[in-house]
């Protein structure tokens, strides 16, 4: 009979506590962070699409990808590399671009591009540089640093350049240097040799 007692007893107060636990209000403690330093979101092996005027525009890949909407300038970057494509409206591939790292300003949709910067449209043109910026909103590319062309097979080099999104018109305000391509010293589909970068 005691024993039964001490059971009834327990399952009371086991009652009691649930029913104190449920009246409880939860208490959440935010961890105050920095908006300029912590990313909203990070995600990585992006694989995106941009739409511009309600057509798709722009195909995004990148290993990660930071999104810090939170800071004073809303912005993303790209730490590890980021490929970007240009696609006309079949969604076939026009302008490829690539760099080690990349920061894109949301509000004045601008990418600032870092470190071996590469860039090739449908006629096969190459433009190699280590730093570049790209306008979406004036669809124009431009850089202060050294620029190196393979175009119309011939090389040009120098400072200061400035193109449309597609690379087909093109200034630069600084040449250094125009020569024929030696294509028997261009790297061939399989030899394993890189291509060449801007240091």
């Amino acid at each position: 009979m005691r024993q039964l007692l001490h059971i009834v007893l327990a399952l009371i107060a086991i009652m009691t506590i649930t029913s104190a636990c449920k009246d409880d209000n939860t208490s959440v403690i935010s961890h105050p962070t920095d908006p300029e330093l912590v990313p909203t979101m990070s995600t990585a092996d992006v694989q995106t699409v941009i739409s511009d005027s309600g057509h798709t525009r722009y195909r995004i890949q990148a290993p990660l990808w930071n999104m810090f909407e939170e800071a004073k300038a809303p912005h993303w970057t790209f730490p590890r590399g980021v490929t970007a494509e240009e696609l006309d409206n079949s969604y076939r591939t026009i302008t490829t671009l690539k760099c080690d790292s990349a920061y894109f300003d949301e509000v004045k949709q601008l990418w600032h591009l870092n470190g071996n910067v590469r860039i090739t449209n449908a006629n096969g043109d190459v433009i190699l540089t280590n730093e570049l910026y790209w306008d979406q909103g004036k669809h124009s590319l431009y850089s202060d640093s050294f620029i190196h062309i393979e175009k119309q097979g011939r090389v040009i080099e120098g400072y200061g350049y400035e193109s449309n999104e597609r690379f087909t018109t093109y200034e630069l305000r600084q040449v250094e240097a125009i020569f024929p391509v030696d294509e028997s010293r261009m790297p061939h589909p399989g030899s394993g040799n890189a291509p060449r970068s801007i240091n």
